[in-house]
């Protein structure tokens, strides 16, 4: 009987490992129905196949242990034409006399690069990357405000309460905004809690959200959730999303730009 018992669940982790390989994630409802089990004993499955290190569980599921779970240094990131694309397509969302914030990263990055060779004028420019702030400084007459706080080291931004409470100060007409991961169900997270709030932030200050998500972070699911899907105004991707994604973001009310 222990044996059989035993054999059974080990069955069902293969099971669970072999639906990761192909899928973004799995859900304790799908497993019980494949099963026929209860939700107990999937979730201790999971939470089995977690202590090995497996898999990471999630509120309802569990996704591979290689999502974006980490956090890269902004100088292992690479701009790529996917990022190119997208900037390009945030750039053209952007109006003369403009108030924006910017958020950090590569993303953003190439974003303000991509404004800078604009002949977008009068903007205000609201951030907390360091990088960002010199580069646009730099080359550029817009009016900048860089938001202080503590630097966080090796990453070139400003984090913390100050500058949280610092950016909640202003209003702004658009957001840039990046992200680390991104599913139509759980909507857009990152990997760090600190960087989640500061973009948090962003959301509560903009009147229009725009979100910039590369192909390699769709449909996957970071540690920290800064945002639901809705509410993003507008998505840039590069690359076609499946009809399904299409369909929920139309639900919520989400206007989907992609690039490719």
């Amino acid at each position: 009987m222990f044996t059989n018992q035993f054999a059974y669940a080990q069955e069902r982790k293969n099971k669970i490992l072999s639906l990761l390989e192909t899928q973004n994630r799995v859900q304790v409802s799908d497993l019980v129905e494949l099963f026929q089990v209860s939700g107990s004993t999937v979730r201790t499955d999971l939470r089995e196949l977690e202590k090995e290190q497996q898999l990471i569980r999630t509120h309802g599921g569990a996704i591979p242990m290689n999502q974006r779970s980490f956090e890269d240094f902004p100088g292992s990131r690479e701009v790529t034409e996917g990022k190119k694309k997208i900037a390009k397509a945030a750039v053209n969302l952007i109006d003369d006399g403009d108030s924006i914030a910017i958020d950090t990263g590569t993303s953003c990055l190439t974003f303000a690069e991509a404004l800078a060779h604009s002949q977008k004028n009068k903007l205000k420019i609201v951030t907390y990357d360091l990088h960002i702030a010199t580069y646009l400084s730099e080359n550029t007459d817009y009016e900048i405000v860089s938001v202080g706080g503590v630097v966080r080291n090796g990453f070139e931004y400003s984090a913390g309460e100050f500058t949280i409470n610092q950016l909640k100060t202003f209003l702004v007409d658009k957001a840039i905004i990046a992200t680390t991961a991104f599913t139509t169900l759980n909507g857009f997270s990152t990997p760090n809690v600190t960087i989640a709030e500061l973009k948090a932030g962003l959301f509560e200050i903009a009147r229009k959200k725009i979100v910039l998500c590369t192909k390699e972070k769709i449909g996957k699911d970071s540690f920290k959730v800064f945002a639901n899907t809705e509410q993003a105004n507008v998505l840039i991707v590069d690359e076609e999303l499946v009809e399904k994604q299409q369909k929920l973001l139309k639900d919520k009310k989400v206007h989907l730009l992609m690039t490719d």
